[in-house]
């Protein structure tokens, strides 16, 4: 399996090289961490920060030079302006005064993300869009629910033929790696990676397969586990969704179809290949299993991964 980074880590050791008496913004550490988009995961990384002053969260400011939150949305507004101040640094109307000359960007840490999109490229490659399994005999839906840094999965196993729920199984571990939009499949593929191992079952996963700029969930878990799996997703993310059919809507790529769009009610699935399976399959899968919208599997596996999260608080 690919190694996935502590992209925490990085973002304390980022924000402990900004120097004394300047300052950075949420934007600039995820730009030195390869893309531009983890700048909200920066800033909800710092807000729990363990040990303020030490890593000097106080540093990180908004992009337009306001001093912002310590500690979260909402809180410290004046703690943290003491602070800045305390280090020379002049604040009129909640901004930093001379911000420009003040903003430190020279940061010296891996850009973790731009070789995550490489991989993720060649991961896509890798992609098998066909039916390569011996036989279809389970249908297994995968969730994961958060609390901090611990993650509690679910992998909720149905058989084919008759549609009954046959087995749960359940982990729990540690992620080192905050929700980066379209980065979903570092924060989750080691979670279900632990709750695969069904012979003869395609796994569902909310999320993206091919529907995706670069590799999904789904595939990336497909590929790294080489298994077979479909991405079933509650929310678009990638390509063009032509005119519904009944409850059934085509969704393309380029002009190439990429995935289905299936409706029940209010509620949609955004079906694409995940790996090993092909789109007529997947899209006759989810099909089969709809319930108010979700895959059964999928809705089960959610239930209990909240389930397993709310006993441990």
């Amino acid at each position: 399996m690919y190694e996935t980074p502590d992209v925490v880590a990085l973002i304390y050791a980022a924000t402990s090289q900004i120097p004394r008496g300047m300052v950075s913004t949420y934007g600039d550490i995820a730009q030195a961490l390869g893309d531009s988009r983890a700048a909200r995961a920066v800033g909800e990384t710092l807000a729990k920060n363990p040990t303020p002053i030490v890593v000097p969260c106080h540093r990180v400011v908004y992009a337009d030079g306001a001093v912002g939150w310590y500690g979260g949305k909402g809180n410290n507004h004046d703690k943290k302006t003491a602070l800045l101040e305390a280090e020379g640094l002049t604040i009129k109307d909640g901004k930093i005064e001379d911000f420009a000359a003040l903003r430190f960007r020279d940061f010296e840490i891996p850009h973790v993300l731009e070789d995550l999109q490489k991989e993720q490229e060649e991961i896509r490659q890798r992609v098998i869009a066909e039916d390569v399994f011996e036989k279809l005999e389970y249908v297994a839906g995968l969730d994961v629910s958060y609390l901090g840094e611990r993650a509690f999965g679910a992998c909720a196993v149905y058989d084919w033929q008759s549609g009954e729920l046959v087995e749960v199984k359940k982990t729990e571990c540690t992620i080192r790696f905050p929700y980066i939009p379209t980065y979903l499949s570092y924060r989750e593929t080691p979670v279900f990676a632990k709750l695969t191992e069904e012979p003869n079952t395609v796994y569902l996963v909310d999320g993206q397969g091919l529907l995706h700029p670069r590799a999904g969930i789904a595939s990336h878990l497909g590929v790294v586990c080489d298994i077979p799996t479909v991405g079933a997703a509650k929310t678009p993310l990638y390509g063009q969704i032509g005119a519904a059919q009944g409850n059934r809507a085509e969704i393309t790529v380029d002009g190439q179809l990429r995935g289905i769009e299936l409706s029940e009610g209010s509620k949609k699935t955004y079906v694409s290949v995940g790996h090993r399976v092909s789109l007529a399959t997947a899209e006759e899968i989810c099909r089969r299993f709809l319930c108010r919208g979700i895959p059964l599997p999928l809705r089960t596996a959610h239930n209990e991964a909240t389930l397993a999260r709310k006993r441990a608080t």
